[in-house]
């Protein structure tokens, strides 16, 4: 199946509102498979237990939202999806550079609840608060939703053009910090408007910037929300010594790291 890649129009909309919605690029098969995988993650069932990485990183929250760091790293089917030639194509042409390289995946993992309020959410924040060890903000995620992700079901919503006003260290963003209406508050305050769904069919990808403020609602459905989030980098980012608080992709690097070791090598693979 040929994917029409993003327009110029495209990347200027990319530029002012710092995300863009992909059509449909995994099919129906692709899609059970990578279910399947996040099945196998999160039963602990790992394809590279002979690989020198360390497990992915999980965690789980009080209103069971499940997400897993790094899953290429330990299953096939979540590695070759990550490496997929048509999100790296989209990404670098989004980020403008020639060549691209895996940053991180993320498998996030929302089930149904018949809470209104708080379960499920994901608080509004900058995914970049999280990466500042990266020598760069050009930095895109991709959100492949493996079934239909309707507002209801708890989709990612966005600030449009947030990204533009750099890293926000004034506001306390925090991925699980569940209440979303009192995070919203405070980013409405500073940006001077709201929130918008990005709802998506199954086997569609959203991408958005680094500095893009989002996060997303509650899953009201009787159905769980799987998305898999692949993250990349341009080709020639480096390690940020003074970047604050250290995130795990430097330990990658070895204790021998230092300011300008570039992230490369098997851990950071150009795809």
């Amino acid at each position: 199946m040929t994917v029409q890649m993003p327009s110029t129009a495209d990347l200027q909309k990319f530029r002012e509102a710092g995300y863009w919605v992909a059509p449909v690029i995994f099919q129906p098969n692709e899609l059970e498979t990578l279910r399947q995988a996040f099945r196998q993650i999160y039963n602990g069932h790992l394809d590279h237990r002979d690989w020198p990485f360390v497990p992915p990183v999980t965690s789980q929250s009080k209103d069971g939202i499940r997400t897993a760091l790094f899953c290429a790293y330990v299953n096939r089917t979540i590695e070759a999806a990550v490496k997929n030639p048509v999100l790296s194509e989209i990404a670098a042409r989004l980020l403008g550079v020639e060549e691209v390289r895996y940053w991180q995946d993320q498998s996030i993992w929302k089930p149904g609840s018949a809470d209104l309020t708080t379960a499920g959410n994901v608080g509004f924040h900058q995914d970049y608060a999280y990466w500042q060890d990266s020598s760069t903000v050009n930095m895109v995620s991709a959100n492949i939703a493996l079934q239909d992700v309707p507002a209801e079901r708890g989709c990612l919503r966005v600030f449009p053009g947030s990204q533009k006003l750099g890293l926000l260290t004034d506001l306390e963003g925090d991925f699980f910090n569940t209440d979303l209406a009192g995070l919203r508050e405070g980013f409405q305050k500073k940006l001077g408007k709201t929130d918008i769904p990005i709802e998506l069919k199954a086997g569609q990808v959203s991408f958005h910037h680094s500095l893009l403020v989002h996060g997303s609602g509650p899953n009201t459905t009787g159905e769980d929300r799987l998305v898999l989030a692949p993250a990349y980098m341009p080709n020639g980012t480096y390690y940020r010594e003074e970047g604050q608080p250290p995130c795990p992709h430097s330990d990658f690097l070895g204790e021998g790291r230092s300011h300008g070791t570039p992230f490369e090598g098997v851990h950071f693979p150009i795809v």
